[in-house]
């Protein structure tokens, strides 16, 4: 039961009568929208909640325009009578302003008032401000129906808002197909961390990832994902790599590198929100090789080599470091790995020396390099060599390095032959080496099994030591995780899966939390690989790859193609706001394109996995959709058109032609044809030969003509082109578009006004619009819109949403009669997410 006070009956009686115009909204929302909105559940959305209110005001919610104005897309550019588009923070309330004119809601129609009594309507507006806006949920976004600060003739452009909700992903995928590996992992005492990369696989787009376990209930039990982000507060760049993790005393540091390759460093005060420092300065070279880390009282160290020497770095806090090249320890060439205790580092590597050996009367003198062991106690500046010896039957180099219980630890592979003839038996076997303060070392024990075939991965903490052994058990290759406390007994805690369990797992990170829990990391096939970890149920640990390369309009419908979880995926819509996923047989790779004929649609892309190769889907409505064979070898079509001659699709090397979408002539063209275009001459298709950009033209989709190009036009290959007639525009990996009037015979750059130097947009979509031509850039992090009426002036489009946090770009664009429709990716710390534009064609 809702309770009302009697002056919220009496209003709500008052204005039953009124007519519907923005007074009696206003009204109706302010006296009879609380009551009835006190008992409504928790658990509904901003967007049924804003149902409700209009529903309890006694208010039509309308889908449909009133008389005589005009129907709009929910995400639309406005009118300039119309009602704006923009973001608002869900707990901030809009400004009130003071309109010149009544706006036409596109859900609620309210006529022009008479006449506005002065004095009473500016009390009445900023009392509802939220109310009289209608409040729209686009994809997790808040979104407001509102005006611009610019005046009350200048509707605010739609803002580009996130869209996952509308391109769903496939509910049957048991993988999410991202690339993700957790390649480093450390400990302090009860805390655990672990740190790698997701990412769709290309470098230079990955995320850096940290995950943290510790607290109340205990190390590697509850896993979270931490927050990252830049020194200046900001988000941090995609293509970070971080490959080391050290921590102790409340302060960690990572280090790894970024897209460029140049070292980046990574700290936190705790384990739970970690910062990218900016660069490191003259410490780090490109070319360094940094292999360990390790904490100190005094700070963190580093080891590695550059030119074939070993250096070591230093830091107190992670921030500044300091490089300490020409070690005193002659010919050492390499380290790679790097243990601590108290003030004492133990690092192992490799060195060069001289060999004679005597030939008869003749010495012959060569250089041949070993591996060995060095020891500092002053923070790495000097380092003295230490002889870890044979002993107890083993051989070879030592395997692993860490400081446990009472000192430094590592291991050898060891073997020991009994019997004669037929009786003859050799035991394999694991030997522990130990040494308290690193200088003098000992066989201290031996561990393994009878089962056991060897040492893949030593590692361990103060709290105890650990290694993942191989073993055959009844003729099958395990993999079993071995504990001690001491060194001298080992228990087994648990299996990593092998191949022979499908993608075996790759295991980088070992180490032992304070109650003994052994973690180990790494990655099985594409997926991250976290020891007793399901990490699709950690929070922000895993995400969906969801990828839209290409969308095309057709009647009544627009499709757009790509991926998600790994495997193609077709999404239609009937007015580009409501999206439905088209069933498709599971098939691993993506679409790249897609085309509406007069036979119907065709999506072109490309499996891969076990069976790599071209894929093609069919559809009579864009809606239900039948795979066909493709007669292609290799990589197959990236791009399809349709135009005078039919469908003609487009790859590396060749050509296709199809006027039924069953039987295709092939023709070889040279070079690597990325995408294809009709015109009302016939085809032109953009690509590379070799690195240098490439144009193609073609009356029938089978012969094909190189088009001759100015020298340096734009600097690599061609990306995308679109035709409009006989004028085309094409886009690249640079700045400058590329047009053409005459089919594609001629071409010359245009650059896009008011973009800025410093960084240069790199072109990401293009467009042909009713109107002319719309192109997008990428800006470092946020994304620019451009348009032309001829493609030869260009002017900035402004657009919101295409900036703030993370790392936003637009790569799709299609014309839907008079507006635009542009879909992309927003990038961050979190993962990557869908956005989608739509605005009145500019």
């Amino acid at each position: 039961m809702t309770a009302r006070t009697p002056g919220q009956d009496e209003a709500r009686l008052a204005i039953e009568d009124e007519p519907v115009d923005s007074r009696r909204i206003r009204r109706r929302l302010t006296f009879g929208v609380a009551g009835d909105l006190a008992g409504l559940p928790a658990s509904l959305s901003p967007w049924q909640r804003a149902y409700e209110a209009w529903r309890s005001a006694g208010l039509p919610w309308g889908h449909g325009p009133a008389p005589g104005v005009p129907s709009e897309p929910l995400v639309t550019a406005p009118r300039p009578a119309g009602p704006a588009l923009a973001p608002v923070r869900a707990d901030e309330a809009p400004p009130a302003r003071k309109p010149t004119r009544t706006p036409v809601d596109e859900k609620v129609y309210s006529p022009p008032r008479p006449r506005r009594v002065p004095g009473r309507t500016r009390g009445l507006r900023a009392g509802v401000a939220v109310a009289a806006g209608l409040v729209l949920v686009a994809g997790g976004a808040i979104v407001l129906l509102g005006r611009d600060g610019g005046g009350p003739d200048r509707p605010r452009v739609p803002a580009a808002v996130p869209a996952d909700r509308l391109f769903a992903a496939d509910p049957a995928a048991m993988a999410d197909g991202l690339v993700q590996d957790l390649a480093a992992l450390g400990s302090d005492g009860a805390t655990l961390v672990a740190a790698g990369t997701e990412g769709p696989g290309a470098q230079g787009r990955e995320r850096a990832e940290f995950l943290y376990s510790g607290g109340p209930g205990g190390a590697g039990r509850a896993w979270r994902a931490a927050r990252v982000r830049a020194a200046d507060g900001s988000e941090p760049p995609l293509g970070d790599r971080p490959r080391l993790v050290s921590g102790g005393q409340g302060s960690w540091v990572a280090l790894g590198r970024d897209a460029a390759g140049a070292v980046v460093a990574w700290t936190g005060g705790d384990a739970a929100t970690w910062t990218r420092q900016p660069a490191l300065g003259p410490a780090f070279r490109p070319s360094d090789e940094v292999n360990a880390l390790a904490r100190t009282p005094r700070g963190f160290v580093a080891a590695g080599a550059a030119s074939g020497r070993a250096v070591v770095w230093s830091s107190a806090d992670g921030r500044a470091w300091q490089r300490l090249d020409g070690l005193r320890a002659a010919g050492i060439t390499r380290l790679d790995r790097l243990a601590a205790a108290g003030d004492v580092l133990v690092t192992h590597g490799t060195y060069e020396k001289k060999v004679t050996r005597k030939k008869g009367r003749r010495k012959a003198t060569r250089t041949v390099r070993g591996e060995g062991v060095w020891r500092s106690a002053d923070g790495g500046r000097t380092w003295t060599a230490a002889d870890v010896p044979q002993g107890q039957g083993s051989y070879g180099a030592t395997k692993g390095l860490a400081a446990g219980p009472g000192g430094f630890a590592t291991v050898r592979e060891g073997r020991r032959t009994t019997g004669r003839g037929k009786h003859r038996r050799t035991t394999r076997f694991a030997v522990l080496f130990t040494s308290r303060d690193g200088r003098g070392w000992r066989a201290a024990g031996t561990f393994g099994g009878a089962a056991y075939t060897g040492v893949e991965r030593f590692g361990g903490s103060a709290a105890g030591l650990a290694a993942l052994i191989t073993d055959r058990v009844e003729g099958r290759d395990g993999r079993t995780v071995l504990r001690s406390a001491d060194g001298r007994a080992w228990q087994p805690t648990g299996t990593v899966a092998g191949a022979g369990d499908g993608p075996a797992t790759e295991v980088s990170g070992l180490t032992v939390a304070a109650d003994g829990t052994v973690a180990l990391t790494g990655h099985r096939g594409e997926d991250a690989y976290l020891s007793g970890v399901d990490l699709a149920s950690v929070p922000g640990a895993v995400n969906t790859e969801r990828t839209i390369r290409a969308a095309a309009p057709g009647p009544g419908r627009v499709v757009a193609v790509g991926g998600t979880n790994g495997a193609a995926a077709v999404w239609s819509s009937p007015d580009g706001r409501r999206w439905t996923r088209a069933p498709l047989p599971a098939t691993r790779g993506r679409l790249s394109d897609v085309a509406h004929g007069t036979g119907g649609w065709l999506a072109v892309g490309r499996a891969s996995g076990a069976s790599p190769g071209p894929l093609a889907f069919v559809s009579p409505d864009g809606a239900s959709w039948t795979q066909v064979p493709f007669p292609a070898v290799g990589e197959g079509p990236s791009a399809v058109t349709t135009g005078p001659a039919g469908y003609v699709a487009v790859g590396t090397g060749a050509a296709w032609r199809t006027t039924d979408r069953k039987v295709w002539r092939r023709t070889g063209v040279e070079g690597r044809l990325t995408d294809v275009t009709a015109t009302a001459r016939g085809y032109v298709a953009v690509g590379a030969r070799d690195t240098a950009p490439a144009v193609w033209t073609s009356p029938d989709g089978l012969a094909w003509t190189p088009v001759r190009l100015p020298a340096a036009l734009v600097p690599g290959p061609l990306t995308k082109v679109v035709a409009r007639g006989d004028a085309l525009v094409a886009i690249g990996a640079g700045p400058t578009p590329l047009v053409s009037t005459d089919a594609g015979a001629t071409w010359a750059p245009r650059p896009l006004a008011g973009a800025p130097a410093a960084p240069a947009p790199a072109t990401t979509a293009v467009a042909a619009t009713p109107k002319g031509w719309v192109v997008a850039g990428s800006l470092g992090r946020a994304a620019g819109i451009w348009a032309s009426r001829d493609g030869a002036a260009w002017r900035r489009v402004p657009a919101a949403g295409l900036d703030g946090a993370g790392d936003a770009r637009l790569t799709v664009m299609a014309s839907l009669g008079g507006d635009l429709l542009a879909l992309g990716t927003r990038a961050d710390y979190r993962g990557t997410a869908t956005l989608l534009w739509r605005a009145a064609s500019p």
